[in-house]
């Protein structure tokens, strides 16, 4: 995959992301929320550290939510079928 979008300090979650399409991925967030990502779009606004991603949006799925946030609001991902830890931000 060519990358036109230059990675932030949350590349290793949005490469995740892309490998785990259509898969869910449970993400915990920083204020103790957790979200379940199936796909996910994101981009870098200029100026910024962090990409923004957009979940489950493309394609939507029924019955399942879109989110709107910052790489910098995960704290950690883990695959919610086997509980497994795929991702833990670093500090």
């Amino acid at each position: 995959m060519v990358e036109l979008i230059l990675p932030g300090c949350g590349a290793s979650l949005v490469r995740l992301l892309m490998r785990r399409r259509g898969r869910p991925t449970r993400l915990r967030l920083n204020d103790g929320a957790e979200v379940t990502a199936w796909n996910c779009a994101w981009g870098m606004d200029f100026g910024r550290d962090w990409e923004h991603l957009t979940l489950n949006m493309s394609p939507r799925l029924t019955g399942v939510g879109a989110a709107f946030l910052s790489s910098a609001d995960v704290l950690a991902a883990s695959d919610p079928v086997s509980g497994a830890a795929l991702y833990e931000r670093r500090t």
